[in-house]
C-alpha cells in the first residue's frame, strides 16, 4: 500500500457527536414553521421527526436517515414536500422551508458540541506523522468551522469545505474535486473516514485510495456501511499504522 497522504474527515458523526447537535436543530426547523406561519400544520412534530430520521422517541437518529446523511438543503426539501402534502404550493413551501431553516442554523450558533471520544489523540498522532487533514461535511462551512473552533482542533485541518461549496453534496465527488483544485489534493493518495455510506460512496466516486468507516460499538446493526474498505468500532492511535507506509 502506498503512503497516505491525506486523510478527510466528515465532521457529525465521525468528528462530533451527532444526536444532540442535529435533533434539537431539527425541532427548531419545525417550530420555526409552525410559529411563523399563517395557517395550521397538520402533522405532529413527532411525525416530522421521524420522517427526516429521528427514532426511539426523539432520542437518536437513524444512521441511515436524511439527517444524519443529507444536507441542509436536502431536509429543507423533505420539510418543503410536507406542506405540499398539505395543499401548499410548492413555490411557498420551499420559501417557508428554507426561511424555516436559516432561523435553525442561527439558533444553533451557540450550541456546545462533543468531541468523538479519542479523536483528538488520533488528530494528533495523525499530524505527528506528517499526513495532511481535511474536512468536508454536509453542513455548511461556517458552521463547521465554528464547531472545530469550539473544540480547539480547528487548527490540525488545511480546510473545512462543506455542502455550500458545491452544486452537490457527497456521495457526488463535486467536494471532492474542490479540495483537488483548491488545496492540491491527491486524491489517489487520499483516505476517507465518515460514518455513512455516503461517505463510503463519495470516496469510491472520487477515486480516493480507501475509505474507513466508524460504527460505534453500541449500534447493531453493523451492515449499513457496505462500500467501506474497513470499519472500525472506535478510535485509538494505532489506526495511524494504516496510514504509514512500512519500510
Amino acid at each position: 500500500m502506498s503512503q497516505v497522504e491525506w486523510i478527510i474527515f466528515d465532521k457529525d458523526g465521525t468528528l462530533i457527536e451527532m444526536d444532540s447537535l442535529w435533533i434539537s436543530w431539527a425541532i427548531n426547523l419545525y417550530l420555526n414553521v409552525t410559529e411563523n406561519s399563517d395557517f395550521e400544520i397538520k402533522f405532529t412534530l413527532q411525525e416530522f421527526l421521524k420522517s427526516i430520521g429521528v427514532k426511539n422517541n426523539g432520542t437518536s437518529i437513524d444512521p441511515t436517515s436524511p439527517l444524519a446523511i443529507g444536507s441542509i438543503q436536502e431536509a429543507e426539501t423533505i420539510l418543503a414536500y410536507l406542506l405540499y402534502q398539505q395543499d401548499i404550493a410548492w413555490s411557498k413551501g420551499v420559501t417557508l422551508a428554507r426561511a424555516a431553516a436559516s432561523l435553525a442554523n442561527t439558533q444553533q450558533e451557540h450550541v456546545t458540541v462533543k468531541e468523538i471520544p479519542g479523536i483528538r489523540q488520533l488528530l494528533m498522532a495523525i499530524k505527528d506523522n506528517g499526513i495532511k487533514m481535511g474536512v468536508i461535511t454536509a453542513d455548511l462551512t461556517a458552521r463547521a468551522e465554528a464547531h472545530l473552533r469550539q473544540l480547539d482542533i480547528l487548527s490540525l485541518f488545511e480546510f473545512v469545505i462543506g455542502s455550500d461549496q458545491a452544486t452537490y453534496s457527497k456521495p457526488s465527488p463535486d467536494l471532492a474535486y474542490v479540495a483537488k483544485e483548491r488545496y492540491h489534493v491527491p486524491l489517489e493518495g487520499t483516505v476517507m473516514i465518515g460514518d455513512s455510506n455516503a461517505d463510503m460512496l463519495f470516496a469510491k466516486n472520487a477515486g480516493m485510495q480507501f475509505s474507513i468507516g466508524i460504527i460505534p460499538k453500541e449500534i447493531y446493526p453493523k451492515d449499513y456501511l457496505p462500500d467501506a474498505t474497513k470499519i472500525i468500532e472506535s478510535y485509538d492511535e494505532s489506526l495511524v499504522a494504516m496510514f504509514v507506509k512500512k519500510e
